[in-house]
């Protein structure tokens, strides 16, 4: 990472392959929902191997907007790396990242940034823990809450949602993090969460309003990247 001074206040991170249908919504609502709580932030879009125009988008919005940082990559990188080069080139003193589908509502943005300021460490929302609002497929949600068994059993981690890609914390913190990770895909999440509490850094659950946008349009089959998911996770495993 870059040993540069911070010169925002936030860095909002949204990794994006393919999202020309929804990217241009996404960028105007973070834009919106930011300005409320904070006055110091920049948006990066880190965009990896698009083929519908997803980069072309970006690029143009960021003339009229000063905030807006595209990051463009010719070859499909994954969603860790994605993100690991967005925290390159941040400017925040804290960063955020999550999905541009935005099934996590954006109003609980500002509590998990008071949290990863307040009580350090990581601030993750949470579809699974008390206060939390869900709507997803049944067979998803299964999915995830096995998933989540097996993975606190595997870590005895205590964290009962690792997937939401909804995450806050100081650009340092993520920097240190990200220099162990390995994963590039589904078990990316995860890897962060162990690795940061590995670190003897607390990891605080914030619960969310999350909605299922993509129904049927979701980057991961669970049936189909269960082997490379099982993979990701064991390797890790027995590196710890």
């Amino acid at each position: 990472m870059k040993n540069q001074p911070p010169q925002k206040e936030l860095s909002i991170l949204l990794p994006a392959f393919n999202e020309a249908s929804q990217i241009r919504r996404c960028i105007q609502a973070v834009d919106a929902a930011v300005r409320q709580f904070c006055n110091s932030y920049e948006i990066i879009v880190s965009e990896d191997g698009s083929t519908d125009g997803t980069d072309k988008i970006v690029a143009e919005m960021a003339k009229g907007n000063p905030d807006l940082v595209l990051l463009h990559y010719p070859k499909r990188l994954g969603k860790g790396k994605a993100i690991k080069n967005a925290v390159n080139a941040s400017k925040g003193r804290y960063i955020a990242f999550m999905d541009v589908d935005l099934a996590t509502d954006l109003a609980c943005l500002p509590k998990l940034f008071e949290v990863a300021k307040s009580r350090g460490g990581m601030a993750i929302g949470s579809r699974h823990v008390k206060g939390s609002n869900v709507q997803r497929h049944a067979k998803r949600t299964l999915f995830s809450l096995s998933y989540n068994v097996f993975v606190r059993l595997l870590f005895l981690d205590g964290i009962r949602d690792h997937q939401c890609g909804f995450k806050t914390m100081s650009r340092t913190l993520a920097a240190a993090v990200l220099s162990n990770s390995r994963s590039d895909g589904y078990f990316f999440d995860t890897e962060m969460i162990v690795n940061c509490k590995k670190m003897g850094f607390p990891v605080t659950e914030v619960p969310v309003n999350w909605c299922e946008h993509n129904k049927n349009g979701s980057k991961v089959n669970p049936m189909r990247d269960s082997k490379k998911i099982m993979r990701d996770m064991l390797a890790f495993r027995l590196n710890l």
